[in-house]
């Protein structure tokens, strides 16, 4: 299956429970891996044929520092809806968010989703 894939995607906002963490700014870091078919796009090299990626960064970012979520997992669910919503051609996303340094034994911690595009916006006349 064609895929779209950004690393580490770097989202500074506000996020956590409890208040310490609701009055600084920390680094998120996303992964996703965007589902979506790519022959038109090998075949033409025409950017009307593709997913612009800076656009995939700028709304995964916007909806989550908006949103200020208390729950990396909320924060993957918005990231979902906005982007099934915002491309229609988009079959499926496994989206991963890791907070890095917030556990002093451990690298970072996170989570990961994966959700089709029927878990979000079923389809007319199926």
């Amino acid at each position: 299956m064609d895929a779209i894939i950004i690393e580490g995607l770097k989202v500074d906002t506000v996020v956590g429970c409890f208040n310490w963490e609701r009055q600084i700014i920390q680094p998120l870091l996303l992964d996703l891996t965007i589902h979506i078919d790519l022959e038109q796009a090998s075949n033409s090299d025409e950017l009307e044929d593709t997913l612009n990626y800076a656009e995939i960064c700028e709304i995964s970012s916007k909806v989550i520092q908006d949103a200020a979520p208390k729950l990396i997992e909320h924060a993957a669910k918005l990231v979902l809806h906005a982007l099934f919503t915002t491309f229609p051609a988009i079959e499926s996303i496994m989206i991963s968010i890791r907070k890095p340094a917030i556990i002093p034994q451990a690298n970072s911690v996170g989570i990961r989703l994966e959700r089709h595009r029927n878990d979000f916006c079923p389809r007319t006349g199926e």
